[in-house]
């Protein structure tokens, strides 16, 4: 029996600021594509599809640690932050991508109610986009983690993603579909 279609909203914005104001070049955008292309064709297999919106114009400050102007943002979607390669305070472990989720006040820190996603395509491999989403699908982004818990995340995260590439469709990625960024398509039962 095929699974009911899970429909997660993505606000992808493309960094205007990246090379010094003149934003992606046509080949980072195209190496952005073709990993989404690739999490839409893996993330099928469990059932989940993706609406993308594209928001032109977006850039991150480095002020206080980087972050992107609220404006650009949106509550009930994922917001996915493409530019050419993220900062070392974003990305110490220099694999591409990082996921965030909301969170309260934190030292100096304000709240932040936004599900968000870098991804430094220069950095990224084919792989990274799916792994970063997969920290949104099973709700990794929810909660407070150490980094043991990234570490054991990270480690089974991309153990589904490898049998899910295989055709076995990976239930707990399916835990994403009462999120506020996803709901279960209305017009299939």
């Amino acid at each position: 029996m095929p699974l009911r279609p899970i429909l997660v909203s993505v606000n992808v914005m493309m960094d205007q600021g990246a090379h010094a104001g003149k934003g992606l070049t046509n080949r980072e955008r195209t190496k952005f594509q073709v990993y989404q292309e690739r999490a839409i064709r893996e993330y099928g297999v469990s059932g989940i599809h993706f609406q993308i919106r594209v928001t032109e114009g977006a850039y991150h400050r480095e002020e206080d640690g980087a972050d992107i102007p609220e404006k650009f943002l949106t509550r009930g979607m994922i917001n996915v932050f493409v530019t050419s390669s993220l900062s070392y305070d974003i990305d110490r472990e220099r694999t591409g991508g990082c996921s965030i989720g909301p969170h309260r006040r934190v030292g100096r820190f304000p709240p932040d109610p936004y599900y968000k996603t870098f991804l430094g395509v220069n950095d990224a491999g084919e792989g990274t986009l799916c792994h970063e989403y997969a920290h949104h699908f099973t709700l990794d982004t929810r909660r407070g983690s150490s980094w043991a818990g990234n570490f054991w995340a990270d480690f089974r995260n991309d153990y589904w993603l490898w049998e899910q590439r295989h055709g076995t469709p990976i239930m707990a990625f399916r835990a994403c579909a009462n999120s506020e960024w996803a709901r279960l398509d209305p017009s299939r039962h």
